[in-house]
């Protein structure tokens, strides 16, 4: 009789040799989703690589910690979610474009995954049609968008069909506990007033929570700072003009001082009076 392997929280929760399982299903639901109801999914224990020291000072959002986050979340959800249900894994959604997947992307997916001491984060990203619908045009074709995300370390599970409008039926559908939404995020009504239909219907079923936004503050290098060249060349194109002794802006000056004046005549010119015959014409002369 073959013995089977035993399962762990670790091992359930790995990509590797998934086969060797039952795995349950339930309809339409992921495998992702139907492995997490197998178990208590493992806390983050913490164990991320230290940030650069330039890239902390860069990104505001890179020094928070875990307690940091989920402190901000309690503080903005209240009372709403159920608190001592502390073994519980909450299925928190992301969506975005992700093309490229940039600093503020991944950080704010890891805040999402930082919201809660276990999280099943589901990143959404939006397919080309969805982009040219709405006037993105994403640097990276869908496919590879869904292949980035996917290798991000703080994703659990892709979601390639992102609807750009979210509903309480794609929320049931994926089991949706929370939608994380960066705080600042500029959004313009006249595009995204369908965008911001859904972020309403989220707000209404008390499934928002926040994530910060990140700020970067890196002062440009002198060496390439176009103000600096910029005043550098003016500095430069006066002091020739100085140096020339012919000003242009000279006789604007003038006017603008003595508007009802009229202007000097040259000093090589001199007066001569017009000549006229005896009809006071200057025809004959």
């Amino acid at each position: 009789m073959a013995m089977r392997r035993s399962l762990d929280a670790l091992s359930v929760l790995s990509t590797d040799d998934l086969a060797d399982y039952d795995v349950i299903s339930d309809g339409p639901r992921s495998l992702e989703s139907s492995i997490a109801d197998l178990g208590q999914a493992p806390r983050f224990s913490g164990s991320e690589p230290p940030p650069l020291p330039s890239a902390r000072e860069k990104f505001d959002t890179v020094g928070l910690t875990a307690e940091d986050i989920q402190a901000h979340v309690r503080r903005s959800i209240g009372a709403s979610a159920n608190r001592g249900d502390e073994a519980r894994t909450w299925r928190v959604y992301v969506d975005g474009v992700f093309g490229p997947l940039t600093p503020r992307d991944v950080l704010q997916l890891r805040q999402a995954k930082l919201s809660f001491p276990s999280v099943h984060l589901l990143a959404g990203v939006f397919t080309d049609e969805v982009c040219e619908d709405n006037n993105i045009t994403p640097q990276l074709p869908h496919a590879d968008r869904c292949e980035v995300v996917r290798h991000c370390r703080w994703v659990d599970e892709v979601v390639p069909d992102a609807p750009w409008t979210l509903t309480e039926k794609f929320l049931r559908a994926r089991h949706v506990d929370y939608v994380a939404i960066d705080e600042g995020t500029s959004i313009d009504p006249d595009i995204d007033r369908e965008r911001l239909k859904g972020y309403d219907l989220v707000k209404s079923l008390r499934k928002a929570i926040p994530t910060r936004r990140t700020y970067m503050s890196t002062p440009m290098p002198k060496s390439v700072d176009p103000g600096a060249e910029a005043a550098k060349g003016a500095s430069a194109s006066v002091a020739v003009v100085v140096e020339q002794g012919a000003d242009p802006s000279a006789d604007i000056r003038d006017a603008l001082e003595t508007p009802f004046e009229e202007p000097p005549e040259p000093a090589s010119a001199s007066f001569e009076e017009p000549k006229v015959d005896e009809f006071g014409t200057g025809h004959g002369i």
